[in-house]
């Protein structure tokens, strides 16, 4: 099984955010462009929470906070949970923007159950 550094990791995910928001750009009232830093205006900061469970999920957005988000106009809240019920329960409560804890099948299972209104993006790390 191939491993990936953690480095390698968080640059995958800062760019599977990036690439997810690029279209959260602040639109002008007026003219109802976006706001971009490249020509010359100030760019909304995107605030984010996210539930995450500690390991491995909360190092690596950490790492993604702490050296890249800022960059990419991001301000992370990071929550952690212990308990792999609650992120999803808060997510739908709307106490969350997202979470980042689960694989697929454990996905799918709590929307067929639970019937939630989520979907998963694809391939963000993989794990031994």
């Amino acid at each position: 099984m191939r491993r990936f550094s953690a480095r390698t990791v968080a640059i995958g995910l800062t760019a599977a955010v990036a690439l997810t928001l690029g279209a959260c750009g602040k639109a002008d009232e007026e003219t109802g462009s976006k706001t971009d830093e490249g020509a010359g205006a100030t760019a909304e900061v995107v605030k984010l929470k996210v539930g995450v469970s500690p390991v491995p999920h909360g190092e690596i957005l950490g790492f993604v906070k702490d050296n890249l988000a800022e960059a990419a106009g991001l301000d992370i809240d990071i929550v952690d949970y212990q308990d792999y019920i609650l992120p999803n329960t808060a997510l739908n409560e709307g106490d969350l923007d997202a979470n980042y804890f689960q694989h697929k099948p454990y996905l799918d299972s709590q929307v067929e159950e639970f019937g939630y209104d989520f979907y998963g993006f694809p391939g963000i790390h993989i794990e031994p």
